[in-house]
């Protein structure tokens, strides 16, 4: 029985896929497949796999059609969701918020950041 799970998402910005890794202590590397409860064998290919220094990884697996990558990993166990929350909501917030604040600043706005009791990202842009 596998234990893998396949979800899809907006992120689409490598660049800012690898600040949010290493914002959040992450190693991101090109090609592969990750590891889950019963190793990586049996995982798929994936164009990126994340890891943490864990037996457990997340794979990114490129859409042609959106462009946008899919996150594949084990929910069993609990062991991605314990590092990344629900549904990756940490790589995602991170992602995110790396795309936002690159673009601001090529229009000229300061960004602050700031992580609220929730666990979320509070963005403020700037322009003077």
């Amino acid at each position: 029985m596998s234990h893998l799970s396949t979800h899809t998402s907006k992120l689409n910005d490598l660049d800012s896929l690898k600040d949010a890794c290493n914002e959040l202590g992450l190693t991101i590397k090109a090609g592969g497949r990750p590891r889950y409860y019963s190793g990586a064998q049996g995982s798929p290919e994936c164009d990126y796999v994340i890891s943490w220094g864990s037996n457990y990884e997340v794979g990114l697996q490129k859409d042609v059609k959106t462009g946008n990558f899919r996150l594949v990993y084990d929910e069993y166990t609990g062991a991605v969701e314990k590092k990344l929350g629900k549904g990756c909501s940490k790589l995602v917030e991170s992602a995110t918020y790396h795309k936002i604040a690159k673009k601001a600043k090529g229009y000229g706005y300061f960004i602050q950041k700031k992580d609220t009791e929730k666990g979320t990202i509070q963005m403020t842009l700037t322009r003077y």
